[in-house]
């Protein structure tokens, strides 16, 4: 874990300046798809931290799709945030999923019955 924060914090401008504009525009996508700004917000650091990550991973297992050094960085950043931006959505939406169960137990339930006048409701008798 401590290589993982050293070489996340010592890394190249080139890196830093990839990684930086593939999270910005992918902040900037997701707020234009979701239209919420917040979510954009959260999303950012999360994308940075999936395309330092992948961009860790490449070079600890010494994997090197092309032989040029810019291209691998491109590719293992790009990589990075694809999976980062996967892990958000599916984190998102199980959050959905879970609050909207949780607030069903405290959803409002109604006392009031239809009557057989028209003109009125009636209180429900238990």
């Amino acid at each position: 874990m401590s290589d993982f924060l050293h070489q996340a914090i010592t890394v190249d401008t080139y890196t830093l300046v990839v990684v930086a504009l593939l999270s910005g525009w992918g902040g900037v996508l997701t707020m234009q798809v979701l239209s919420r700004t917040m979510l954009a917000v959260i999303f950012v650091p999360g994308l940075v931290f999936g395309a330092l990550t992948a961009n860790y991973l490449f070079n600890a297992y010494h994997f090197y799709p092309t032989p040029d050094r810019e291209v691998n960085v491109v590719i293992a950043c790009t990589l990075g945030l694809i999976a980062a931006l996967l892990v958000l959505l599916v984190s998102l939406r199980l959050m959905a999923i879970v609050s909207t169960l949780f607030l069903q137990n405290y959803a409002f339930k109604s006392d009031m019955v239809q009557a057989p006048s028209p003109y009125g409701r009636q209180i429900r008798r238990v």
